[in-house]
Parts: structure tokens; C-alpha cells; sequence
């Protein structure tokens, strides 16, 4: 049984940083570094204290469409629009790039790090996960999920850690897959797309509100963030809070979360 209550207040949260710029995106990596991508696709990396440190533009691949910074030292950008992925290093200059446009019978829709320093991407036309190497080559399958599990996905946002995948199905849930691509579980809670797993807890915007739910106990929770102004969205990373209005990012650290 789901159960709603109050959990975090505005006195665990300390105050670091306001940074004036607006922005479509925000993500927060291990270490506490913020990642921002602004209207015009130029993304920003500034560190636990809220200091700038480097920037990233690209012009030939259209809009940003997800921003991937599991891993620390390698952050992942993909533009749908372009089916290109491109891969920076912890200082934003580039690594690797990588389209799926050469293969008509597939349609790259979410594209997420995974371990030893591979990916995971969903292929909307064929509804199957795929674990690539960190050469793109293929590694592992999960076959059309429709097939197997019997539910289709109307996906719009996929994250992983060390045991999962995680992708947000805007009809059921989040559903959760293994580490090998197999149909864990659905958590039955419904982000407007981008959400953040802190061990088993996983925290996302419902309506204007930000919440917790915990994968094991089915607790739900309501959190209670620092400020009382409109906001657009937030993300919550382990001892880091931000959050993002229509102009300005604000940086928190969390005290007892």
C-alpha cells in the first residue's frame, strides 16, 4: 500500500549559489557538480560551490535532448532529432561521437551510461533495450519488450546505476530492468519525464510538487524545498538540491535527507 507523508523541511537545506541564466535542463553528477543546458543548447558545468568551470556548444546536431553525467568523468549528450550521441570528458571537451542513422530499422529514443563505460538505449521501433559497448558495438539485447513483458512503452526518459535500468513510461510508471535487460517491476508513480535514483529512493516533480518513493517499501513521500516561489523544476542528488525557475538555478546542499 502507497503511503503519503511529509519527510524533508526548508531548515535541512543550506543556501550556495544563485546562477542567472535560464535553462531547459538540469543534472546534478555524483560529486556534486551541476550540469545545465540552456535554450540555445550550450551546456554548462559549475561545481558543488556553484562556480562556472566550462562550457560546451555544438551547433550541428539541433537540441540537446537528454544530458547523461552518471559516471563523472564522462558525460553523455544525446540529440534525438539527429539520432547522435557525443561523449565529453569531466573538462566538457569531446571524446567520441556516435550516429545511429546509418541503420533505418531502428529509432534511437533514450540513450543512458552503463557500466564499463558502455550504454544503454531504447529503440522505439523494434521496443527493445540494448546494452552497446564503449565502441557502440552491440552487447546485450533484451528483445522486444512488447513481446516479452506484454506492455508498450510510451518512454520519455531513462536513467541507470549499478543494478538498474529505469525508464519512465508515461502510462504506467517507471518501469525497472535488471542489469541484463529483464522486466524487474513497475513503480507506480508518474514524472513529467526526468527523475533522479538515489539508491533506492527515486525523486521526481509530480504536478508542482517534488517527491520521494522508495522502490522496496512503496513510501511515498512529499518533500518540503527551500523556497516558496514558483518553480519549474528540481533534482536531488545525493547532498546537492537544485532548482530551477524560470530565470535563475538555485544550488542547496541537503543536511539530512
Amino acid at each position: 500500500m502507497m503511503m503519503l507523508s511529509l519527510k524533508v523541511t526548508a531548515q535541512e537545506y543550506q543556501f550556495i549559489a544563485k546562477i542567472d541564466t535560464a535553462a531547459k535542463m538540469v543534472n546534478l553528477d555524483n560529486l556534486g557538480n551541476l550540469f545545465v543546458v540552456t535554450p540555445k543548447n550550450e551546456l554548462l558545468k559549475f561545481n558543488p560551490q556553484g562556480k562556472f568551470l566550462w562550457n560546451y556548444t555544438n551547433k550541428t546536431f539541433g537540441d540537446i535532448s537528454q544530458i547523461d553525467v552518471t559516471d563523472p568523468l564522462r558525460v553523455i549528450l544525446y540529440y534525438e532529432g539527429y539520432q547522435q550521441i557525443v561523449v565529453l570528458n569531466n573538462n566538457l571537451s569531446e571524446i567520441s561521437k556516435f550516429t545511429f542513422n546509418q541503420n533505418p530499422n531502428q529509432q534511437i529514443t533514450l540513450v543512458a551510461s552503463a557500466n564499463n563505460n558502455g550504454f544503454w538505449v531504447y529503440d522505439q521501433i523494434n521496443r527493445e533495450l540494448r546494452k552497446l559497448t564503449n565502441n557502440f558495438i552491440d552487447d546485450l539485447n533484451s528483445g522486444n519488450i512488447y513481446q516479452r513483458n506484454g506492455f508498450d512503452m510510451q518512454a520519455n526518459f531513462m536513467l541507470t546505476d549499478d543494478q538498474y535500468i529505469y525508464i519512465n513510461d508515461k502510462k504506467e510508471g517507471i518501469r525497472i530492468f535488471d542489469r541484463f535487460g529483464n522486466f524487474f517491476k513497475t513503480a507506480i508513480i508518474f514524472p513529467k519525464n526526468n527523475f533522479e535514483v538515489n539508491d533506492n529512493d527515486i525523486y521526481f516533480m509530480k504536478d508542482s510538487t517534488f517527491m520521494k518513493y522508495n522502490i522496496n517499501t512503496y513510501h511515498l513521500s512529499k518533500i518540503d524545498l527551500p523556497i516558496q516561489e514558483t518553480f519549474i523544476d528540481a533534482s536531488l542528488r545525493f547532498s546537492r538540491l537544485v532548482i530551477l525557475k524560470e530565470n535563475d538555478i538555485t544550488l542547496w546542499a541537503v543536511k539530512n535527507d
